[in-house]
């Protein structure tokens, strides 16, 4: 008899999801009935080899108006593992209830040969008509939220018209009771104090730093459910917001206008009038990037994770554009000193540092072969690396905005480097770009490959307005011993050989060296000497420098170029960037009103 054979298993893996986590606690819940459900439709397909997997993908609490769900997370992870051949749902509006997310992930599925299945709809998408009808069912449920979506809108613009709060969180200064928003008295009394700070200072810092000097915290609240709230220091960005929310004059906010509240306000209307011709006098153009040819804006990050934000500051009238580090929350609670650099001036570096990376053909092809790419192709690609960098110079500055948004992911700033990330998809089509078009990114293959180059660059971009290039302490006596005179000595040949080359620009190095009575590569070494990092240099003539730094040590060791590799050849510490943690917050709280929120 003919061998029977026996159709391969069916892994199913069961899906369930629900909104809110109200009524979880029970022993039957919504997950539990979705589960008995589908796990009793695969009990019934056991003829077509359909086994139920034993892991749970139960999402509780989570809104099906997102994918970004821990089960659901965990569910595609398995899939693209391959250890899932079906995914069994209850409803479709189990998996979500978006069309644009469901076509995505039945796009994942397809890819990976995994059926969807719905018991309540009994349809799967193994043939045309369940497609067709799972489309119908999802544009239906989408529908369905939307309206919800708009129903609430309408409620909360009528609360507001009629000067009720529309819900969430109460602002500071209030609480939430039965008969609406009431004044906490305690916080009232330092919105008032913010206030006052704010015009007397005639500046959000200057408020910043007078809380910060009087310590203000939040008070402890209690949630519906008795859970407290804890106290918390009053963030820059809270006084900001504090100032500019009309809820402290009895106003409520709407989508077009602001509204009278029925709650109790905590200023008076003089005081808020003048606040708000205050902030609108302090209010600074704001750059648009569309407006300018500043390619960086959305790229540029500094080595500390915080985005640098194209501003502008006007001297004479004449606009003046600069990078600078975002003033986040952490940033100011460990008293971070933020990064500056000249606009014109970085973007010009990073346009020269690329094209310098485009003409080297050694790390160019370090990067293309990230992408995968080998042999001949590798070879034609890398000989098209100079004319990639004439065709870039030669780009016009309006065009490299969209240019670089395409070719870069990311570009980093930090004290001594700079740090440029390629996509490395987009590297190979800049190779083959002829330049007679605008160069515009593919998107939709970014997500094919996340390969990706990092070119580091010794360079110090930040703005030596804000923060010195060099910054070389004095002398302490104290500490100090007594300098190495040989090493001295070094130093002072090695400025007399420079001296040299500098007054007889005509001679070769072999005149130098015989001029200088020793050997071409004796003077070439003596030359190179004076590339040492300032602080080496000062460093050696304090007398400070590590014991093992001798005067042969320092001439023949081949030295680099990059001043950080200098001090780890060298023995030298790392350097590090001391930062003044004294801070000054204008005129003194007086005692009378620090011992208030203290």
């Amino acid at each position: 008899m003919p061998d029977i054979q026996m159709p391969s298993l069916r892994r199913c893996a069961i899906y369930a999801r629900k909104s809110s986590n109200h009524r979880l606690e029970l022993e039957v819940n919504s997950l539990h009935t979705q589960r008995e459900t589908c796990a009793a439709y695969i009990k019934s397909q056991r003829y077509k080899s359909w086994v139920e997997l034993p892991q749970r993908y139960d999402d509780a609490g989570q809104t099906g108006s997102s994918i970004d769900r821990p089960a659901l997370s965990r569910l595609m992870r398995d899939i693209e593992a391959g250890v899932v051949d079906v995914v069994v749902v209850y409803k479709v509006d189990r998996l979500t209830r978006s069309l644009n997310d469901f076509v995505r992930l039945i796009e994942i599925f397809d890819r990976y040969g995994v059926s969807f299945v719905s018991i309540s709809q009994s349809f799967d998408t193994s043939d045309s008509m369940g497609r067709m009808i799972l489309n119908l069912l999802l544009t239906f449920s989408q529908f369905e939220r939307e309206m919800i979506a708009d129903r609430i809108r309408d409620s909360v613009r009528t609360r507001k018209r009629h000067g009720h709060w529309s819900g969430g969180l109460p602002p500071f200064g209030y609480e939430i009771t039965e008969h609406g928003l009431q004044v906490v008295e305690e916080e009232a009394e330092m919105v008032r104090f913010i206030f006052f700070e704010f015009l007397r200072g005639g500046s959000y810092m200057a408020a910043k730093r007078a809380v910060q000097s009087a310590g203000l915290r939040t008070v402890v609240k209690f949630t519906r459910k008795g859970v407290p709230r804890a106290s918390r220091p009053l963030s820059a960005g809270s006084v900001y917001n504090i100032i500019r929310n009309p809820i402290y004059v009895g106003e409520i906010t709407g989508h077009d206008r602001n509204y009278p509240g029925k709650h109790e306000p905590i200023i008076s209307r003089e005081t808020w009038k003048a606040a708000t011709a205050l902030s609108a006098s302090r209010v600074k153009p704001a750059p648009q990037r569309k407006q300018t040819n500043h390619f960086l804006p959305g790229l540029l990050w500094d080595d500390c994770g915080r985005p640098m934000i194209l501003r502008i500051e006007r001297w004479k009238g004449c606009p003046s554009f600069h990078y600078a580090s975002s003033n986040t929350y952490w940033s100011q609670h460990e008293r971070r000193r933020p990064y500056r650099a000249n606009a014109r001036y970085l973007d010009n570096l990073v346009v020269a540092c690329v094209t310098d990376f485009l003409g080297d053909r050694q790390r160019l092809r370090t990067a293309l072969k990230t992408l995968g790419v080998y042999g001949a192709e590798l070879d034609q690609l890398a000989i098209q690396g100079v004319a990639g960098a004439d065709r870039l110079t030669a780009t016009p500055v309006e065009h490299l905005p969209e240019l670089f948004s395409a070719l870069v992911l990311r570009v980093e700033i930090g004290q001594e480097h700079l740090w440029i990330t390629f996509r490395s998809v987009e590297l190979r089509r800049l190779l083959l770009w002829k330049g007679s078009t605008v160069f515009r990114g593919r998107p939709r293959d970014w997500t094919c490959s996340d390969a990706k180059y990092v070119l580091e660059v010794a360079v110090r971009a930040i703005s030596a307005e804000r923060w010195p290039v060099l910054d070389i302490a004095a002398r302490d006596p104290a500490t100090s011993a007594p300098p190495d005179l040989k090493l001295i000595e070094l130093i002072e040949t090695a400025r007399k050989a420079q001296r040299l080359v500098e007054e007889h620009r005509e001679q070769s190095l072999e005149d130098h060296a015989t001029a200088f009575g020793c050997r071409p590569s004796h003077f070439a070494r003596l030359v190179k000497l004076n590339y040492l990092s300032p602080d080496i240099v000062t460093a050696i003539l304090d007398g400070t420098q590590p014991q093992t730094l001798t005067r042969e040590t320092l001439f023949k060791t081949p030295l680099p170029l990059d001043w950080s590799l200098q001090r780890k050849v060298l023995g030298f510490p790392a350097r590090h960037h001391k930062i003044n943690l004294k801070r000054t917050y204008g005129q003194p709280v007086t005692s009378a009103v620090a011992s208030r929120w203290s």
